[in-house]
Protein backbone atom coordinates (compact mmCIF):
# COMPACT_ATOMS: atom_id res chain seq x y z
CA UNK A 1 0.00 0.00 0.00
CA UNK A 2 1.42 3.40 -1.02
CA UNK A 3 0.32 7.04 -0.91
CA UNK A 4 -1.69 6.64 -4.12
CA UNK A 5 -3.97 4.32 -2.14
CA UNK A 6 -5.23 7.34 -0.17
CA UNK A 7 -7.08 8.46 -3.31
CA UNK A 8 -9.44 5.56 -2.59
CA UNK A 9 -10.93 7.73 0.17
CA UNK A 10 -12.53 9.82 -2.57
CA UNK A 11 -15.01 6.94 -2.90
CA UNK A 12 -16.35 7.63 0.61
CA UNK A 13 -18.57 10.33 2.10
CA UNK A 14 -15.89 11.85 4.28
CA UNK A 15 -13.06 14.38 4.18
CA UNK A 16 -9.44 13.34 4.75
CA UNK A 17 -7.65 15.60 7.24
CA UNK A 18 -4.34 13.74 7.68
CA UNK A 19 -2.86 10.27 7.33
CA UNK A 20 -0.10 8.35 9.11
CA UNK A 21 1.48 5.30 7.58
CA UNK A 22 1.40 1.99 9.46
CA UNK A 23 2.22 -1.62 8.59
CA UNK A 24 0.41 -2.19 5.32
CA UNK A 25 -2.12 0.48 6.24
CA UNK A 26 -2.86 4.17 6.81
CA UNK A 27 -4.38 5.60 9.99
CA UNK A 28 -6.53 8.45 8.72
CA UNK A 29 -7.96 11.44 10.55
CA UNK A 30 -11.22 12.21 8.77
CA UNK A 31 -14.33 14.31 9.18
CA UNK A 32 -15.99 11.15 10.54
CA UNK A 33 -13.24 10.36 13.05
CA UNK A 34 -10.31 7.95 12.84
CA UNK A 35 -10.35 5.36 10.08
CA UNK A 36 -7.91 2.64 9.05
CA UNK A 37 -7.29 2.05 5.34
CA UNK A 38 -5.78 -1.40 5.13
CA UNK A 39 -5.25 -4.43 2.88
CA UNK A 40 -7.82 -7.21 2.95
CA UNK A 41 -7.34 -10.76 1.66
CA UNK A 42 -10.75 -12.32 2.28
CA UNK A 43 -13.91 -12.42 0.20
CA UNK A 44 -16.56 -9.73 -0.03
CA UNK A 45 -19.11 -12.23 1.21
CA UNK A 46 -17.12 -12.77 4.42
CA UNK A 47 -16.57 -9.06 5.07
CA UNK A 48 -20.33 -8.45 4.67
CA UNK A 49 -21.03 -11.28 7.13
CA UNK A 50 -18.44 -9.95 9.60
CA UNK A 51 -19.80 -6.42 9.37
CA UNK A 52 -23.34 -7.60 9.97
CA UNK A 53 -22.15 -9.38 13.10
CA UNK A 54 -20.38 -6.25 14.38
CA UNK A 55 -23.47 -4.17 13.68
CA UNK A 56 -25.58 -6.61 15.71
CA UNK A 57 -23.07 -6.36 18.54
CA UNK A 58 -23.16 -2.57 18.33
CA UNK A 59 -26.94 -2.68 18.73
CA UNK A 60 -26.35 -4.64 21.94
CA UNK A 61 -24.07 -1.89 23.23
CA UNK A 62 -20.58 -2.85 22.02
CA UNK A 63 -19.18 0.20 20.20
CA UNK A 64 -15.43 -0.41 20.19
CA UNK A 65 -14.79 -2.63 17.17
CA UNK A 66 -13.35 -2.02 13.70
CA UNK A 67 -16.49 -2.10 11.56
CA UNK A 68 -15.92 -1.59 7.85
CA UNK A 69 -17.34 1.53 6.21
CA UNK A 70 -19.21 1.22 2.92
CA UNK A 71 -18.36 3.47 -0.02
CA UNK A 72 -20.88 5.75 -1.70
CA UNK A 73 -21.63 2.81 -4.00
CA UNK A 74 -22.39 0.62 -0.99
CA UNK A 75 -19.28 -1.54 -1.48
CA UNK A 76 -17.13 -2.71 1.42
CA UNK A 77 -14.12 -3.62 -0.76
CA UNK A 78 -12.14 -1.40 -3.09
CA UNK A 79 -8.99 -1.91 -5.17
CA UNK A 80 -5.96 0.35 -5.29
CA UNK A 81 -3.74 1.07 -8.31
CA UNK A 82 -1.68 -2.05 -7.66
CA UNK A 83 -4.89 -4.11 -7.69
CA UNK A 84 -4.69 -4.77 -3.93
CA UNK A 85 -8.03 -5.22 -2.17
CA UNK A 86 -8.56 -2.68 0.64
CA UNK A 87 -11.14 -1.85 3.29
CA UNK A 88 -11.79 1.29 5.35
CA UNK A 89 -12.38 0.49 9.01
CA UNK A 90 -13.45 2.42 12.09
CA UNK A 91 -10.36 2.88 14.25
CA UNK A 92 -9.24 3.84 17.73
CA UNK A 93 -5.64 4.47 18.72
CA UNK A 94 -4.85 2.90 22.05
CA UNK A 95 -2.24 0.95 23.95
CA UNK A 96 -1.75 -2.64 22.83
CA UNK A 97 -2.37 -5.30 25.48
CA UNK A 98 0.81 -5.90 27.52
CA UNK A 99 1.20 -9.67 27.96
CA UNK A 100 3.45 -9.15 30.99
CA UNK A 101 0.80 -7.10 32.82
CA UNK A 102 -1.62 -9.04 35.02
CA UNK A 103 -4.08 -6.14 34.81
CA UNK A 104 -4.02 -6.11 31.00
CA UNK A 105 -4.30 -9.88 30.68
CA UNK A 106 -7.23 -10.16 33.11
CA UNK A 107 -9.05 -7.23 31.50
CA UNK A 108 -8.49 -8.68 28.02
CA UNK A 109 -9.79 -12.08 29.15
CA UNK A 110 -12.89 -10.46 30.65
CA UNK A 111 -13.33 -8.56 27.38
CA UNK A 112 -13.27 -11.87 25.51
CA UNK A 113 -16.01 -13.28 27.74
CA UNK A 114 -18.04 -10.12 27.14
CA UNK A 115 -17.60 -10.53 23.37
CA UNK A 116 -18.75 -14.13 23.57
CA UNK A 117 -21.99 -13.13 25.34
CA UNK A 118 -22.70 -10.86 22.36
CA UNK A 119 -21.37 -13.05 19.53
CA UNK A 120 -24.47 -15.21 19.32
CA UNK A 121 -26.25 -15.21 15.97
CA UNK A 122 -28.49 -18.22 15.29
CA UNK A 123 -29.02 -18.92 11.61
CA UNK A 124 -30.60 -21.63 9.50
CA UNK A 125 -28.33 -24.61 8.84
CA UNK A 126 -27.80 -23.71 5.19
CA UNK A 127 -26.71 -20.19 6.16
CA UNK A 128 -24.02 -21.26 8.63
CA UNK A 129 -21.26 -20.85 6.06
CA UNK A 130 -18.50 -20.01 8.50
CA UNK A 131 -18.46 -22.92 10.95
CA UNK A 132 -15.09 -24.01 12.32
CA UNK A 133 -13.58 -27.26 11.11
CA UNK A 134 -14.09 -30.36 13.26
CA UNK A 135 -11.12 -30.43 15.66
CA UNK A 136 -10.96 -34.23 15.62
CA UNK A 137 -10.17 -34.17 11.91
CA UNK A 138 -7.71 -31.29 12.36
CA UNK A 139 -5.73 -33.17 14.99
CA UNK A 140 -5.71 -36.39 12.97
CA UNK A 141 -4.18 -34.41 10.11
CA UNK A 142 -1.67 -32.70 12.40
CA UNK A 143 -0.57 -36.02 13.89
CA UNK A 144 0.05 -37.41 10.43
CA UNK A 145 2.04 -34.30 9.56
CA UNK A 146 4.22 -34.77 12.65
CA UNK A 147 4.95 -38.34 11.56
CA UNK A 148 5.83 -37.12 8.08
CA UNK A 149 8.25 -34.51 9.40
CA UNK A 150 9.84 -37.06 11.74
CA UNK A 151 10.41 -39.49 8.87
CA UNK A 152 11.88 -36.74 6.71
CA UNK A 153 14.29 -35.55 9.40
CA UNK A 154 15.43 -39.07 10.30
CA UNK A 155 16.51 -39.69 6.71
CA UNK A 156 18.65 -36.56 6.48
CA UNK A 157 22.35 -37.38 6.73
CA UNK A 158 23.62 -34.03 7.96
CA UNK A 159 21.27 -32.64 10.54
CA UNK A 160 20.93 -29.06 11.72
CA UNK A 161 20.63 -28.18 15.40
CA UNK A 162 16.88 -27.80 14.96
CA UNK A 163 16.58 -31.24 13.36
CA UNK A 164 18.58 -32.92 16.12
CA UNK A 165 16.44 -31.27 18.80
CA UNK A 166 13.27 -32.19 16.92
CA UNK A 167 14.21 -35.89 16.83
CA UNK A 168 15.00 -35.82 20.55
CA UNK A 169 11.70 -34.19 21.48
CA UNK A 170 9.46 -35.95 18.95
CA UNK A 171 8.63 -39.16 20.91
CA UNK A 172 7.26 -37.22 23.92
CA UNK A 173 5.25 -34.72 21.89
CA UNK A 174 3.94 -37.43 19.54
CA UNK A 175 2.69 -39.29 22.63
CA UNK A 176 0.99 -36.14 23.91
CA UNK A 177 -0.63 -35.58 20.51
CA UNK A 178 -1.99 -39.13 20.36
CA UNK A 179 -3.34 -38.99 23.90
CA UNK A 180 -4.97 -35.59 23.39
CA UNK A 181 -6.73 -36.87 20.27
CA UNK A 182 -7.93 -39.95 22.14
CA UNK A 183 -9.26 -37.75 24.98
CA UNK A 184 -11.03 -35.53 22.47
CA UNK A 185 -12.69 -38.47 20.72
CA UNK A 186 -14.00 -39.77 24.07
CA UNK A 187 -15.01 -36.42 25.52
CA UNK A 188 -18.33 -35.70 23.83
CA UNK A 189 -16.64 -32.91 21.86
CA UNK A 190 -18.75 -33.36 18.73
CA UNK A 191 -21.95 -33.00 20.76
CA UNK A 192 -20.60 -29.80 22.34
CA UNK A 193 -19.51 -28.49 18.94
CA UNK A 194 -22.90 -29.17 17.31
CA UNK A 195 -24.73 -27.57 20.24
CA UNK A 196 -22.58 -24.42 19.99
CA UNK A 197 -23.08 -24.09 16.24
CA UNK A 198 -26.82 -24.73 16.42
CA UNK A 199 -27.13 -22.13 19.19
CA UNK A 200 -25.34 -19.61 16.98
CA UNK A 201 -22.32 -19.23 19.28
CA UNK A 202 -19.30 -17.69 17.61
CA UNK A 203 -15.56 -17.13 18.03
CA UNK A 204 -13.43 -14.09 17.23
CA UNK A 205 -10.96 -16.46 15.56
CA UNK A 206 -7.80 -14.42 16.14
CA UNK A 207 -8.00 -13.09 19.69
CA UNK A 208 -4.48 -12.10 20.74
CA UNK A 209 -2.65 -9.12 22.23
CA UNK A 210 -2.14 -7.51 18.81
CA UNK A 211 -5.90 -7.12 18.34
CA UNK A 212 -6.64 -5.73 21.82
CA UNK A 213 -6.19 -2.00 22.51
CA UNK A 214 -6.76 -0.21 25.80
CA UNK A 215 -8.45 3.19 25.55
CA UNK A 216 -7.71 4.61 28.99
CA UNK A 217 -8.30 2.32 31.96
CA UNK A 218 -11.74 0.89 31.23
CA UNK A 219 -12.52 0.72 27.52
CA UNK A 220 -11.06 -1.93 25.21
CA UNK A 221 -11.09 -1.68 21.42
CA UNK A 222 -11.11 -5.09 19.70
CA UNK A 223 -10.01 -5.44 16.08
CA UNK A 224 -9.64 -7.95 13.24
CA UNK A 225 -12.77 -10.10 13.38
CA UNK A 226 -12.13 -11.40 9.84
CA UNK A 227 -11.65 -14.98 11.07
CA UNK A 228 -14.86 -15.02 13.11
CA UNK A 229 -17.14 -18.01 12.71
CA UNK A 230 -19.43 -20.52 14.41
CA UNK A 231 -17.55 -22.66 16.92
CA UNK A 232 -17.22 -23.43 20.61
CA UNK A 233 -16.40 -20.03 22.17
CA UNK A 234 -13.84 -21.64 24.48
CA UNK A 235 -11.66 -22.13 21.38
CA UNK A 236 -10.86 -18.40 21.63
CA UNK A 237 -10.15 -18.69 25.35
CA UNK A 238 -7.80 -21.62 24.71
CA UNK A 239 -5.83 -19.70 22.09
CA UNK A 240 -5.46 -16.66 24.33
CA UNK A 241 -4.57 -18.68 27.44
CA UNK A 242 -1.95 -20.69 25.55
CA UNK A 243 -0.28 -17.62 24.06
CA UNK A 244 -0.16 -15.86 27.43
CA UNK A 245 1.07 -18.97 29.23
CA UNK A 246 3.93 -19.37 26.76
CA UNK A 247 4.97 -15.79 27.52
CA UNK A 248 4.38 -16.14 31.28
CA UNK A 249 6.35 -19.39 31.65
CA UNK A 250 3.13 -21.32 32.27
CA UNK A 251 2.38 -19.43 35.48
CA UNK A 252 -0.31 -21.33 37.39
CA UNK A 253 -1.32 -18.13 39.19
CA UNK A 254 -1.81 -16.22 35.94
CA UNK A 255 -3.70 -19.09 34.32
CA UNK A 256 -6.16 -19.27 37.21
CA UNK A 257 -6.66 -15.51 37.17
CA UNK A 258 -7.43 -15.60 33.45
CA UNK A 259 -10.07 -18.31 33.79
CA UNK A 260 -11.59 -16.64 36.85
CA UNK A 261 -11.79 -13.34 34.94
CA UNK A 262 -13.57 -15.10 32.08
CA UNK A 263 -15.98 -17.00 34.31
CA UNK A 264 -17.04 -13.90 36.24
CA UNK A 265 -18.81 -12.88 33.02
CA UNK A 266 -19.40 -16.16 31.20
CA UNK A 267 -19.22 -19.28 33.44
CA UNK A 268 -17.91 -22.42 31.78
CA UNK A 269 -19.97 -25.59 31.62
CA UNK A 270 -18.40 -28.89 32.63
CA UNK A 271 -18.08 -29.82 28.96
CA UNK A 272 -16.40 -26.52 28.08
CA UNK A 273 -13.94 -26.86 30.96
CA UNK A 274 -13.04 -30.39 29.83
CA UNK A 275 -12.65 -29.12 26.26
CA UNK A 276 -10.32 -26.32 27.40
CA UNK A 277 -8.16 -28.83 29.30
CA UNK A 278 -7.92 -31.17 26.30
CA UNK A 279 -7.01 -28.29 23.99
CA UNK A 280 -4.20 -27.27 26.35
CA UNK A 281 -2.92 -30.87 26.41
CA UNK A 282 -2.28 -30.91 22.67
CA UNK A 283 1.34 -29.87 21.80
CA UNK A 284 0.25 -27.22 19.30
CA UNK A 285 3.43 -25.16 19.54
CA UNK A 286 5.57 -28.19 18.68
CA UNK A 287 3.34 -28.99 15.72
CA UNK A 288 3.53 -25.38 14.49
CA UNK A 289 7.33 -25.35 14.60
CA UNK A 290 7.49 -28.69 12.79
CA UNK A 291 5.02 -27.51 10.16
CA UNK A 292 6.90 -24.23 9.57
CA UNK A 293 10.18 -26.11 9.24
CA UNK A 294 8.81 -28.65 6.77
CA UNK A 295 7.01 -26.11 4.58
CA UNK A 296 9.92 -23.66 4.38
CA UNK A 297 13.14 -25.48 5.29
CA UNK A 298 15.17 -22.27 5.13
CA UNK A 299 18.35 -21.84 7.15
CA UNK A 300 17.22 -18.60 8.80
CA UNK A 301 13.82 -20.04 9.70
CA UNK A 302 15.41 -23.21 11.03
CA UNK A 303 17.68 -21.09 13.23
CA UNK A 304 14.81 -19.06 14.67
CA UNK A 305 12.71 -22.16 15.18
CA UNK A 306 15.66 -23.82 16.88
CA UNK A 307 15.60 -21.11 19.55
CA UNK A 308 11.86 -21.58 19.95
CA UNK A 309 12.31 -25.34 20.25
CA UNK A 310 14.88 -24.82 23.00
CA UNK A 311 12.48 -22.56 24.86
CA UNK A 312 9.74 -25.15 24.45
CA UNK A 313 11.92 -27.79 26.09
CA UNK A 314 12.77 -25.48 28.99
CA UNK A 315 9.09 -24.72 29.59
CA UNK A 316 7.84 -28.29 29.27
CA UNK A 317 8.11 -29.18 32.97
CA UNK A 318 6.20 -26.02 33.95
CA UNK A 319 3.59 -26.77 31.32
CA UNK A 320 3.15 -30.25 32.81
CA UNK A 321 2.68 -28.81 36.31
CA UNK A 322 0.17 -26.32 34.91
CA UNK A 323 -1.88 -29.05 33.24
CA UNK A 324 -1.85 -31.28 36.32
CA UNK A 325 -2.95 -28.54 38.71
CA UNK A 326 -4.93 -26.15 36.57
CA UNK A 327 -8.06 -28.04 35.61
Amino acid sequence: MNEKSLKLLEQYDLELISATRGRGSYICETSLGKKLLTDYTGSEKKIVFTNQLLERMEQKGLHYTDKVMASREGAYLCRDWDDNTCVLKDWQEGRECDTSSAFDVEAATANLAHLHTMMVWPQAEGERLYAGECLTEVWKRHNQELKKVNEFVRKRKQKTEFESMFLKQYPEYARQAREALEMLENSGYETLYRASVEAGEMCHGNYNQHNIYFLGKKQIFTSNFEKCGYDIPVSDLYQFVRKIMEKQEWSLKMGKRMIEAYERIRPLSEGERKYLFIRLCYPEKFWKLANQYYNCRKACLSGKNGEKLKKLAVQEEKRGVFLRQML
